[in-house]
């Protein structure tokens, strides 16, 4: 599984590939050597443009049983994707650079355990339209849904999706969900913005002035953007899901999360990087048993 392979240098960024990582550096190299501006300005760019990932042919039979629709939010707008009708309502969110069929093999139990499942593919995710994305644009949506289909029982995140639900707990007071599960989520967004520069080869003079654009663009540095920092506002039942082998968000960043959220529990698994586990069986069967619970 891609997300599973060892970084060649630096740590490991979902939907870059090794070769794309050697040709990123070679670039970057050059750029930040003639100009640590001009290199802070494409990094950020680049940090904001997720990948398109196909959809997998085993996907395909669920996606094409949903129910697509458009939803605006602000100058943007994303893809919903509805399994069911009348019945509790579970949400899914994907992690950056993936899409709401990622959650394809949750699909069918989620059903026969009495759910109606509604899932997001984030701005320029997926089919949605657009090229840049970034956290405001996942929480945004997310709220589009959780206000639109309450009560939600429950949403399902991972990565950068179960980011966004501790931040729309943290931030906001309406349409919280019943419960919550969280995948594979790193601890605050500057680890994410340091992987991104150390997969890009940036130097120090580089990297100061990627993170000085970043506060820029969003109003507040990524160190003081932390989703750690959300977890003790979270006062309803949670599921942390977390890979002792996950290379992208590190299982201590789990372990510290599960600690932090007051009605937390942990589930382990071992062997499946950042993403195996939403296609393993027995963690979907751990998933829905913490949702009928």
């Amino acid at each position: 599984m891609e997300e599973r392979r060892k970084p060649v240098l630096g740590r490991v960024v979902p939907g870059v590939t090794p070769d794309l990582q050697r040709r990123l550096r070679r670039f970057f190299g050059v750029v930040q050597t003639l100009s640590p501006s001009l290199a802070a300005k494409l990094a950020l760019r680049l940090f904001m443009t997720p990948p398109r990932r196909r959809l997998d042919a085993t996907d395909a039979p669920v996606v094409a049983q949903a129910v697509r629709s458009v939803v605006p939010i602000g100058a943007d707008s994303f893809t919903q994707w509805t399994w069911g009708d009348e019945a509790p309502v579970v949400v899914v969110l994907h992690g950056w650079g993936s899409h709401a069929a990622r959650f394809g093999d949750f699909i069918a139990p989620l059903r026969a355990a009495g759910y109606r499942v509604v899932g997001i593919d984030a701005p320029a995710h997926g089919v949605s339209p657009g090229r840049q994305s970034d956290l405001p644009r996942f929480r945004d949506s997310l709220i589009a849904v959780l206000r639109a289909h309450r009560p939600v029982h429950a949403v399902i995140g991972h990565s950068l999706g179960g980011a966004a639900t501790l931040t729309v707990l943290a931030e906001t007071q309406e349409f919280h969900p019943g419960r919550i599960c969280l995948f594979g989520v790193p601890a605050d967004m500057d680890y994410i913005l340091e992987s991104f520069a150390m997969m890009l080869g940036l130097r120090p003079r580089a990297m100061a002035k990627l993170r000085e654009r970043f506060e820029r663009q969003f109003g507040r540095s990524a160190r003081d953007i932390s989703i750690a920092a959300a977890a003790p506002h979270v006062r309803i039942p949670t599921l942390v899901v977390h890979d002792e082998e996950d290379n992208v968000a590190p299982l201590a960043q789990g372990q510290a999360l599960a600690a932090a959220i007051p009605h937390a529990t942990m589930h382990l698994t071992k062997g499946l990087g950042h993403s195996g586990a939403l296609r393993d069986a027995a963690t979907i069967e751990r998933v829905i048993a913490f949702l009928r619970a």
